[in-house]
C-alpha cells in the first residue's frame, strides 16, 4: 500500500485516554441519555449529512457485554487486545541505540561494535514484539469485520445488535491510532534496526541472537513505515475485501456512527468522546486505505462533518487532524475536493 511521507513533525500523543495504561479501558458511569427510553434518546437527529441516516444508532462503550451470539469473536479478539497495554508500554519506553551506534561506526573496534550489537538486541527485541502482535492482529480482524459487514441496507441494523463486536473493532482503531502515533515520536527505531542488519552478519555466532537474517528482511519492512499499524491492519482488510465485498460498508458505517453520536453529546465522560473520535478517525483510516477511490472523493462516509467535528470539540484533537492528513493514501490526490483540504489550513 502507498504511504505518504511522514510529516516535519510527528502530531503530538493526545493525553487522557490515551495513555498506554487506558488506552483501551472503560470504566466511566453511563450517561443518563443511555438510560432515556428509546424514542426520547433517539429525537435528536442530525440534518443535512451523511451521518444523519446514523442518528438512531447508539453503542453503549462503557458498558455493553457480549451476546451469546458474539461471545465466541468477542473472546478471540480479546486474547490479542489483552497484548495491547504491554506493546503500548514497550514502544513509549523505547530506548535507541543511536549514541552506541555512532561512536561504533566513527570508532570502530570489536569493543565498541560488540557494545552496540548487544544493545541492538533490546531493540530488536522490542521491534519482534511490535512485528508479531501485528501479524496477531491480521488474523483476528477478518473474523470480527466479516461478521459486521453487511450489505448496505442492513449494516446500521447490524452495528446496532453487535454493539460488543463494535466496541472491540473500536478498540482496534484506537490501539492502531495510539501505536502509530507513538512510532512516529520514535524515528530512531528504524535506523537501529537497519545497524542491527548490518552488524547482524558480523555476530551471527551469537547464541542471543533472536531475530535472524530472514525474518530480518520482512521486518525491515514494517519498521520503515511511518503507521506500521495501520499498514497491517490495512492489508487484512483489503485481503478480506476480495471476499467479501460488503467490508467497507462496515467501515463507513462505523465512521459515521461515531460522528452522529458525538454531534448528539451521547456520552457524558469526556474520555468516552476522546474514544470515540479516535475510532471515528480510525475508521476513516482504514477506509481510505482499502477503499480504490479513498474517503475523500464521493465516499459513504461523512468526511467533513468528521473533520469539522474536530475542529470544534471540546478537547484536543490535532493529533486525530494531523492523522487524517498525514496517515490517509488519498488526501493529496487530484481529486481530493478543495473544500476538504482547505478545512486542514
Amino acid at each position: 500500500l502507498r504511504q505518504h511521507s511522514p510529516p516535519p513533525r510527528a502530531p503530538p500523543i493526545d493525553s487522557g485516554r490515551d495513555t498506554p495504561s487506558r488506552a483501551l479501558r472503560h470504566s466511566s458511569p453511563v450517561s443518563p441519555c443511555l438510560l432515556q427510553p428509546r424514542a426520547i434518546r433517539m429525537g435528536s437527529l442530525l440534518s443535512g449529512s451523511k451521518s444523519s441516516d446514523y442518528a438512531k444508532i447508539v453503542i453503549d462503550f462503557d458498558n455493553v457485554k457480549p451476546s451469546s451470539k458474539e461471545l465466541k469473536i468477542y473472546n478471540e479478539v480479546q486474547k490479542i487486545l489483552d497484548q495491547c497495554d504491554d506493546v503500548l508500554n514497550m514502544i513509549t519506553d523505547y530506548k535507541n541505540c543511536t549514541a552506541l551506534c555512532s561512536a561504533a561506526m566513527s570508532n570502530p573496534s570489536p569493543e565498541s561494535e560488540e557494545k552496540a550489537f548487544v544493545a541492538l538486541l533490546q531493540s530488536v527485541k522490542s521491534v519482534s514484539v511490535f512485528y508479531n502482535f501485528s501479524k496477531d492482529l491480521k488474523t483476528c480482524v477478518p473474523t470480527l469485520l466479516n461478521e459486521l459487514s453487511k450489505p448496505k441496507e442492513e449494516t446500521k441494523q447490524s452495528l446496532q445488535d453487535s454493539q460488543a463486536l463494535v466496541k472491540q473493532f473500536a478498540n482496534i482503531l484506537n490501539f492502531v491510532l495510539t501505536f502509530d502515533q507513538v512510532r512516529m515520536m520514535r524515528p530512531h527505531l528504524s535506523n537501529d534496526f537497519s545497524y542491527y542488519r548490518r552488524y547482524l552478519g558480523k555476530f551471527s555466532r551469537r547464541e542471543d541472537i533472536l531475530v535472524k537474517a530472514d525474518e530480518a528482511s520482512a521486518m525491515a519492512l514494517f519498521t520503515a513505515r511511518h503507521c506500521p499499524m495501520m499498514v497491517s491492519l490495512s492489508s487484512a482488510t483489503a485481503a478480506l475485501l476480495e471476499q467479501n465485498k460488503h467490508v467497507t460498508n462496515a467501515m463507513s458505517a462505523m465512521a459515521n456512527a461515531c460522528l452522529a453520536m458525538l454531534k448528539n453529546k451521547r456520552f457524558e465522560s469526556q474520555e468516552t468522546n476522546k474514544y470515540v473520535a479516535k475510532a471515528m478517525v480510525g475508521a476513516v483510516i482504514l477506509f481510505d486505505h482499502v477503499d480504490p477511490s479513498g474517503v475523500f472523493y464521493k465516499s459513504p462516509v461523512d468526511i467533513k462533518g468528521v473533520v469539522k467535528y474536530l475542529k470544534k470539540a471540546e478537547f484536543d484533537t490535532q493529533s486525530l487532524l494531523a492523522t487524517i492528513r498525514y496517515s490517509s493514501k488519498h488526501f493529496k490526490d487530484e481529486n481530493t475536493p478543495s473544500s476538504i483540504t482547505d478545512l486542514f489550513d
